[in-house]
């Protein structure tokens, strides 16, 4: 086992060539999303738990992680035309928009979104939310995001 600077751990089981990677969440510090996609518009904070930079793995398949956004914040209307995206909501509830829909969601929801399909999140003045988070493409430089 060897432990990596952000307080991940890469295991490395016999026969494979390449480690395994854990981390808890806990030993993250917590990034604006606005520092990480260079839209000072976009508002809130990540955890990135897999993808390429926290794994040190250069062939990591995917990238995840949490989103937190606290009342009254946005994540603007944007699309990803190289990746496809997945949301899980946490806690706490948003107004979310897909495509041409807009919806009220919270604690169960599950959302796909295909490459290429606009998006964006509303919190409310009386709730944050957090989400768990996914993507196709385990680097965010190569996720091909538009802000519309």
């Amino acid at each position: 086992m060897t432990q990596l600077p952000h307080g991940g751990h890469r295991r490395t089981s016999p026969g494979t060539s390449r480690p395994a990677f854990v981390v808890r969440r806990d030993t993250l510090d917590y990034e604006l999303i606005s520092a990480l996609n260079h839209n000072p518009d976009d508002e809130g904070l990540v955890h990135r738990l897999v993808d390429r930079d926290t794994t040190g793995d250069p062939e990591c398949e995917f990238l995840t992680g949490v989103y937190r956004m606290e009342p009254g914040m946005t994540h603007p209307l944007h699309l990803h035309a190289d990746s496809a995206e997945f949301y899980y909501v946490l806690s706490g509830t948003a107004r979310f928009t897909l495509a041409d829909e807009e919806f009220e969601a919270g604690p169960g929801t599950a959302m796909y979104i295909p490459a290429g399909v606009a998006h964006a999140i509303e919190t409310g003045s009386a709730d944050g939310m957090e989400l768990l988070y996914s993507f196709s493409t385990p680097d965010l430089r190569g996720i091909g995001t538009r802000w519309l």
